[in-house]
């Protein structure tokens, strides 16, 4: 891209002979040469003795870039701009500066009047990709999109274009549309590890907004693919717990603990993949392994969000396994008292459960006498007082049968 814009400036440069003079030649053959001190100083003489000069205060800004003055650059290509609003190098240029200067809001306004079909064909890439980042930062990404789109029409397969596309359609929130053209724009240039990281979180927001769950599905595997090759490419910690993730939102809970397994070994302490690993035993009804993985994560020190996390999901795990006492506990750590009550409601119900349960065993017992009593009295001869025991007892076992 420099090497584009230099030979563009060249160019421009041998072409502005309207100005010619002393000054100007000097300053024009200083900045060939390399000597951008010296046409600074010139092109400084220029527009002090021609002040309506734009050309001068376009290469004198130019020459300040080169140099690093930034702010006195942004100022003398103003300069250029408001002497000549329809010289297009200038306003490029300044657009670009004010890009680089983070001051997406005036690049915009610098910018947003060029028409793409007018940029010169070398250099309207780097038109689309200047204009679409001071407009999707400035708040105006449709404005990008429309001119990436453009752009995209004529240079199909610059990943550069779609990652900018992609960063355009996250702001405005279209998550789908943005991991396509991120997953295109790694398929561009898959040893980017960043085009990749960048698809991957993308896609796993897609998947997480997303109402099908064909469409989830799809999202994570898509997303596990990418993050697959990453990991296997460079494994460090962040790539291969970024793994983890897909594999989980994936519901693949057994790849992703060995993907989680990986990401422990990189760094230990990590609460965070604990809690993960929580959630896969969780999952895959391993609820003591469960457990121990969550009060292991707690014991790291995780911060307030995560923490609340851990204990939502020990409250999970303790109400599977019907301890409501320890979910109770859990539940009131992650601050959740709507879960608290109904751990409560639960726990109440399984005591009455509980106590009806013995009660029952009791009665049973009972019969059970009953009818040791009525085979005694039976062998004895004692048949009235036998039948008198055995509709005794068919009346409790008619209860019991009620009772259910």
């Amino acid at each position: 891209m420099k090497r584009t814009t230099t030979a563009a400036v060249l160019v421009l440069v041998l072409g502005l002979t309207a100005f010619a003079g002393a000054e100007w030649n000097k300053g024009t053959a200083a900045y060939k040469s390399g000597d951008f001190v010296t046409a600074e100083k010139e092109f400084k003489e220029v527009v002090k003795t021609n002040p309506d000069h734009y050309a001068g205060y376009y290469m004198l800004g130019v020459v300040q870039l080169k140099l690093k003055k930034r702010s006195q650059a942004v100022a003398n290509l103003r300069k250029a701009v408001e002497l000549k609003p329809d010289y297009l190098p200038a306003r490029l240029t300044l657009g670009k500066a004010l890009v680089e200067a983070k001051q997406y809001p005036d690049a915009y306004k610098v910018l947003r009047t060029i028409d793409l079909a007018k940029v010169p064909s070398s250099q309207r890439t780097t038109f689309a990709l200047i204009f679409a980042a001071a407009a999707t930062k400035s708040g105006h990404a449709s404005d990008a999109i429309r001119v990436l789109q453009q752009q995209l029409r004529a240079t199909s397969k610059n990943a550069n274009l779609y990652r900018a596309l992609g960063a355009a359609y996250v702001t405005q929130g279209q998550d789908a549309k943005a991991f396509e053209a991120l997953k295109k724009a790694w398929q561009l240039k898959p040893s980017d590890g960043r085009l990749a990281r960048d698809a991957v979180t993308t896609a796993i927001r897609a998947a997480r907004r997303s109402r099908s769950s064909d469409q989830k599905k799809r999202y994570y595997s898509e997303a596990a693919r990418i993050a697959t090759g990453l990991a296997q490419k460079s494994p460090t910690f962040d790539h291969l717990l970024l793994a983890g993730e897909t594999y989980l939102g994936a519901k693949d809970y057994a790849t992703a603990l060995k993907w989680f397994e990986k990401a422990r070994a990189k760094r230990s302490s990590s609460a965070l993949v604990q809690f993960y690993e929580g959630q896969c035993y969780s999952s895959l009804g391993k609820f003591n392994k469960a457990i121990a993985s969550l009060q292991q994560a707690l014991k790291m020190g995780p911060d307030s969000k995560l923490r609340r996390k851990i204990y939502e999901q020990m409250g999970y795990v303790y109400a599977k396994q019907k301890k409501f006492d320890q979910a109770i506990t859990a539940y009131r750590n992650a601050g959740n008292s709507a879960k608290v009550a109904e751990m409560e409601r639960n726990r109440d119900a399984q005591l009455q459960n509980e106590k009806a349960r013995q009660e029952r065993q009791k009665y049973l017992r009972k019969i059970k006498e009953l009818e040791a009593q009525i085979a005694e009295l039976r062998n004895l001869g004692q048949e009235s007082e036998a039948d008198q025991l055995q509709q005794q007892v068919d009346d409790m076992k008619k209860t019991l049968r009620e009772q259910k």
